[in-house]
C-alpha cells in the first residue's frame, strides 16, 4: 500500500487536532486566558496618577534683613518652602512662618553693591584718584521677599528676605498656591516725561 504525501499531511493534521482537544492543552489555554483577563483588569482598574505633594524648595545664602525674633538682623541662612509654610534656618537655629499665619506677601527688585560695609568703605578710600567710585558702580540684582504674618500670640510681624533674582516671585506664587493670604497690589504708573 502506497501512501501519498497528502495522506501523511491529513494524518499529521488529524493528530494535531486530537492533541489540541486533549485536557492538558485545554487547561493551558484556560490558564493563559485567566492570566490575560486578570492582567487587563489590573491595568484598567488603576487610579489615575494623583498630584504628589510638592518637594520642599530650599534656597541657600538668603539674608534675613529683619523680622524674625530668634535671629539678629542681616543673618544669612537657608530659606525653605515646606508644605506647612516657610522655614529660615542657620546651623542650630530655625524659625517657621506657617502658611495660615501669612497676612500678605510683597516682592521687589533691588540693586546691591558687591563692596559694602566698613571694609568696603576703607577699600574704596584706599583706591587712588577717586577709583573707589568706580568700584561702587559694580552691583548685582537681588529680590526682596517681605512676608507679613501673625505670631501665635496674635502679634503682627514682617520678615524681609534678600534672595537671588527670580526666587522671590517663585516663592510668592508657591505660597499663594498653598493658601497664603495675599492682597492685590496696585503698581504705580510709570512717570511720563514732561515736555517743556
Amino acid at each position: 500500500m502506497k501512501t501519498t504525501s497528502a495522506q501523511i499531511g491529513a494524518v499529521v493534521s488529524n493528530q494535531r487536532e486530537i492533541a489540541w482537544r486533549s485536557p492538558l492543552a485545554s487547561l493551558l489555554v484556560a490558564a493563559l486566558a485567566v492570566f490575560l483577563v486578570a492582567r487587563a483588569s489590573l491595568v484598567f482598574s488603576q487610579q489615575p496618577a494623583t498630584a504628589q505633594a510638592p518637594q520642599s524648595t530650599s534656597i541657600p545664602d538668603v539674608e534675613c534683613v529683619i523680622g524674625l525674633e530668634t535671629f539678629k538682623p542681616n543673618t544669612k541662612g537657608t530659606l525653605s518652602l515646606l508644605p506647612t509654610g516657610l522655614e529660615f534656618a542657620t546651623g542650630k537655629n530655625k524659625a517657621d512662618i506657617t502658611t495660615a499665619s501669612i497676612q500678605d506677601i510683597f516682592t521687589g527688585e533691588e540693586s546691591r553693591q558687591d563692596v559694602s560695609g566698613t571694609a568696603g568703605t576703607v577699600a574704596k578710600l584706599a583706591i587712588p584718584y577717586g577709583g573707589g567710585r568706580i568700584v561702587s558702580l559694580f552691583s548685582h540684582g537681588v529680590e526682596l521677599l517681605t512676608v507679613d504674618y501673625v505670631d501665635s500670640n496674635g502679634g503682627l510681624h514682617g520678615a524681609i528676605f534678600v534672595l537671588p533674582p527670580g526666587k522671590a516671585t517663585e516663592l510668592r506664587n508657591q505660597l499663594i498656591a498653598q493658601g497664603a493670604n495675599v492682597t492685590t497690589h496696585v503698581q504705580p504708573p510709570e512717570a511720563k516725561e514732561q515736555k517743556p
